[in-house]
């Protein structure tokens, strides 16, 4: 499969391979389709001599050191602006010391052309400067050595809601950012509650690695998960399905203009300029901050659970200014509206 390949075309197959696997002199001649293991051997030295971190799992058996390995990144101009705009959007999202951020981005920076480096450098004064190791970037280092070795993690963790911590095995699947703030998430098993849940991580008061080494189940999908979540929830059972109403121009314009979710259906637009948008979420709480931000521009129409629950959130802020709402049918919203008025 990879013979006629040329020395350079060869190294650069053996460090993605190295990387991901640990393999003898036999076992890596056989995968690059060379014929000779001293071929290999000599390769190997090569890459040792460049920097690259080369670590023996097992008599004769080589890997890349993941944890002390640096990649060399080589991007043309376009490519550049794309991870200067990532890293932009990446530095003013993180409010809360992150040494790893930071020095990411100061490591991608260096990388850019040089138009983009002292740009890019200057973003990251947005992000505040982590005092010491801290419990958090010890909790952080541990959760991303079992993730990426595909360990089980013990955490101590204490939900939003929650009086007290509870420990969990965890088998951890995905490391997810947030869609819509600077969190970060661990998505795993948890032993203790019998099913995968959503861990964010500042919430993790404590982490210990183990050495029992865990196998995805098929049943669970990334793809699929991540394109049915709003943010990071999964939820119970079938998909819900969204239906919103937007009124006016501008918030019109605005809706189409950008994808909102994977599943999101084609915009409907109605005679009278309103639009109707809809989605399928595995999780509709989590759309709820999102739907509170355009305000009296939209309006719920499905599932009714959701309706209700914003129903309830305009009478509670109208009492809360000293409007108070008799509520009426809430099927009928020109009679809620017309009655928030008297």
């Amino acid at each position: 499969m990879s013979k006629g390949l040329n020395r350079a075309e060869r190294l650069r197959l053996l460090e993605k391979k190295y990387l991901y696997g640990a393999y003898t002199d036999e076992e890596m001649a056989e995968q690059v389709g060379v014929d000779s293991r001293a071929t290999i051997y000599k390769d190997r030295q090569l890459l040792k001599d460049t920097g690259i971190p080369f670590i023996e799992t097992e008599r004769g058996r080589w890997k890349i050191d993941r944890q002390n390995y640096m990649s060399e990144l080589r991007v043309n101009v376009y490519e550049a602006a794309m991870l200067y705009l990532m890293g932009r959007r990446t530095s003013r999202q993180t409010r809360s010391p992150n040494p790893y951020v930071l020095s990411a981005l100061r490591t991608v920076a260096l990388k850019l052309h040089q138009s983009l480096i002292d740009r890019l450098i200057a973003s990251t004064n947005f992000i505040p400067e982590a005092e010491g190791g801290g419990e958090e970037t010890a909790v952080l280092q541990k959760i991303i050595n079992c993730w990426i070795d595909q360990r089980k993690i013990r955490i101590r963790y204490r939900g939003l809601q929650s009086r007290q911590s509870t420990l969990h095995l965890v088998s951890p699947y995905l490391l997810e950012p947030s869609l819509w703030d600077e969190s970060i998430y661990l998505v795993g098993f948890s032993e203790t509650m019998n099913k995968i849940i959503p861990f964010k991580l500042n919430r993790i008061e404590k982490a210990a690695d183990t050495t029992q080494s865990i196998i995805p189940p098929e049943s669970f999908d990334e793809e699929t998960f991540i394109r049915n979540v709003w943010n990071i929830w999964s939820g119970e059972g079938e998909l819900v399905t969204v239906k919103l109403r937007f009124r006016g121009e501008t918030a019109v314009r605005r809706v189409q203009e950008s994808v909102w979710h994977p599943n999101q259906a084609e915009p409907e637009l109605l005679p009278n300029g309103d639009l109707i948008w809809t989605t399928q979420v595995a999780e509709w709480r989590e759309m709820i901050p999102w739907i509170r931000g355009w305000g009296v521009d939209v309006e719920v129409l499905e599932p009714i659970e959701l309706r209700e629950t914003l129903i309830g959130e305009a009478k509670a802020i109208a009492e809360q200014y000293g409007w108070f709402v008799s509520r009426q049918d809430i099927n009928q919203p020109q009679s809620a509206a017309s009655d928030f008025f008297g």
